[in-house]
């Protein structure tokens, strides 16, 4: 009862300022079951990007344009693939997740539970 406590008293202390906080769920902010890091990587992509975009920019300004445009092109694709690995580990995780759902009915033997049920009666 304590985190239902501590709950409600957070959602009326944070009312006026945050109306949208009613919509969370008390799961999502005190569990990890939900996920941020792969919402916060499109944001770091978006930043490498502009970082590496800028610097390139730069360099080509300065009177060298191969390393410029080096770091335009190879540092524009060396951060869609880090960014993309680290997305692709969460898809796995999640596809996991999925397949241990799926699974939980089925027994060593590969016969649903459910179909057992069926022939008990």
């Amino acid at each position: 009862m304590f985190k239902d406590e501590l709950w409600d008293s957070l959602k009326k202390a944070t009312k006026p300022s945050f109306d949208r906080f009613d919509k969370l769920d008390k799961n999502y902010i005190f569990y990890l079951e939900n996920l941020v890091t792969p919402k916060l990587i499109t944001i770091f992509y978006w930043i490498l990007l502009f970082a590496f975009i800028t610097k390139g920019i730069g360099d080509i300004f300065e009177g060298d344009f191969f390393r410029g445009l080096v770091w335009v092109i190879g540092g524009s694709l060396a951060s869609r693939v880090a960014c993309e690995l680290v997305v692709i580990v969460f898809h796995i995780n999640e596809n996991l997740h999925k397949i241990n759902e799926s699974t939980k009915n089925i027994d060593s033997f590969g016969n649903d539970n459910i179909e057992k049920d069926h022939y008990k009666r």
